[in-house]
């Protein structure tokens, strides 16, 4: 999962350099400080993508590695171009945030049953309330950097 989370982060900072630039939090992050190409972190960031889901399934089950490789592609695919159109993202950034637990679930179980939806829906209720606070708190970094944040 560690590998997992590697590519999902890195493909995020990959397609939002100029806007990391812009805002003082993210300015400083090796990507929009010109310490490392973009190229060579997309290259980390498949490499790492690649070999996580394939481990992800040789020591789990393919069930759990196909829900981690879709959470990939709903951060980097959707949630992060999101961020610059709509608001909505903050609610797909909240289901992103609550499918790990969940997907650890299902590595361990081989089935989405029950828990796993109550598990995924408490921590995507608490997915809210957290961003929230913190968007707020970052709201003239994200205003820079055009994002549309939900408590804008």
């Amino acid at each position: 999962s560690l590998m997992l989370r590697n590519q999902a982060n890195t493909f995020n900072q990959c397609i939002e350099v100029p806007f990391d630039a812009m805002m003082s939090r993210t300015a400083t992050r090796v990507l929009p400080a010109g310490r490392l190409s973009v190229a060579h972190a997309a290259t980390f960031g498949l490499a790492a993508g690649l070999g996580g889901t394939a481990l992800l399934a040789a020591s789990s089950n393919v069930l759990a590695a196909g829900l981690a490789a879709a959470n990939i592609a709903l951060y980097a695919g959707v949630y992060t171009p999101l961020k610059r159109v709509s608001i909505w993202n903050t609610w797909v950034g909240a289901v992103v945030g609550a499918l790990p637990p969940v997907i650890g679930y299902v590595a361990a179980t081989g089935a989405v049953d029950a828990t796993a939806l109550l598990l995924g829906g408490v921590l995507t209720s608490w997915q809210m309330p957290h961003f929230m606070a913190l968007s707020y708190n970052l709201r003239a970094d994200y205003t820079r950097a055009g994002y549309k944040m939900m408590a804008l």
